[in-house]
């Protein structure tokens, strides 16, 4: 079932990708339908120098800071075994814009599970117990004293809970609702759709993660509205 869901979601991401209009199919709330709606421009790897933009923004000096990791082991007599794994990748980048400072992003996503897997000569299978990941970045704009925190945790997994964050400096924080609605086919379970913004119960911005990808800041994020496009960046280049 897994298998069959991925493969879906890998075929829809390619349709839209391929299309001559490409166009958004996360929906988002009314309060932001009449936001600008920005593709997301991306280097055909996904990778280099300058690797996406998006309206305004440009994202300049992509680092992958290394190569992800992956560290596991397994105890137990016989054929039972408990395992456990933890896996990690560093990413940094600058988001220059056209009428603003730029602004610095470090991030770090980290995930780790726990399992049971039976091995016998005639049936082999794995239990997965927890599914847990991370991504914490620290960005700023040149000058700034404290950095604008963007913290989001939960499950990736199929089966997991809700991949939800905040962004905050100091007594601004703003809350990042996972979106996993499709057009014509409502909720899906894994990984979100996109992403909404919200500060005091507005939303403000949202992002569809699925490529191209499609951004909305609407004038309610004021002056946040840097440090939004800079988290949604930083989302947008996860590994």
């Amino acid at each position: 079932m897994k298998a069959r869901i991925v493969s879906f979601l890998l075929l829809l991401a390619a349709f839209a990708g391929c299309s001559t209009q490409p166009r958004p199919i996360v929906p988002v709330p009314a309060s932001l339908e009449a936001a600008p709606l920005l593709e997301v421009k991306r280097h055909w790897t996904g990778l280099g120098k300058r690797p996406m933009r998006f309206g305004e923004w440009q994202v300049e000096d992509y680092d992958r800071k290394g190569l992800p990791g992956n560290r596991s082991w397994a105890v137990g007599p016989g054929e039972v075994k408990y395992g456990q794994s933890r896996g990690w990748a560093a990413y940094s980048f600058r988001l220059a814009s056209e009428t603003r400072d730029a602004w610095e992003c470090d991030c770090r996503f980290k995930k780790k599970s726990r399992e049971i897997s039976i091995d016998k000569p005639d049936e082999s299978f794995e239990v997965t117990l927890t599914y847990e990941d991370s991504l914490r970045c620290d960005l700023w704009r040149a000058g700034d004293t404290e950095p604008w925190k963007l913290v989001v945790y939960g499950s990736l997994w199929l089966g997991g809970e809700g991949y939800s964050g905040i962004l905050a400096r100091g007594d601004r924080t703003l809350v990042l609702e996972p979106n996993h609605q499709i057009q014509g086919l409502g909720k899906l379970p894994g990984a979100p759709m996109g992403y909404l913004f919200l500060r005091d119960d507005e939303e403000v911005a949202a992002a569809e993660l699925i490529r191209p990808g499609f951004v909305r800041i609407d004038d309610a994020a004021g002056e946040d509205r840097d440090a939004v496009a800079t988290a949604i960046a930083a989302l947008l280049m996860q590994p």
